[in-house]
């Protein structure tokens, strides 16, 4: 369980993390969506959230059409019915780089 203060509205969340794999550079990456904004966290091995920062150029949908996991070795697509799609990873990851940087 990750918790942290919102830098966009200062609510505190309350997160759960998939962290079963050791995460690239010691820290696990997030974009949780918050209300009407994103934010992007880093979370260390114990759960400590190390940076929050608001994510730019993200479209909310509500409720959401896909939630994406992308991990080392893989990344999980899931649809709002709940299908799981296994891809690639290295597309998204160059896409979210675009975006957020």
């Amino acid at each position: 369980m990750a918790k942290f203060r919102c830098p966009v509205c200062g609510k505190e969340l309350n997160i759960q993390l998939k962290t079963e794999k050791e995460p690239v550079g010691g820290l696990h990456e997030a974009v949780v969506q918050h209300e009407d904004h994103l934010v992007k966290i880093y979370v260390d091995a114990d759960g400590f959230v190390r940076r929050a920062f608001p994510v730019e150029h993200f479209v909310r949908v509500d409720p959401p059409l896909y939630t994406v996991h992308i991990y080392e070795d893989r990344a999980e697509i899931i649809d709002r019915n709940g299908h799981t799609y296994i891809t690639d990873p290295a597309p998204l990851i160059d896409a979210v780089k675009k975006i957020t940087s």
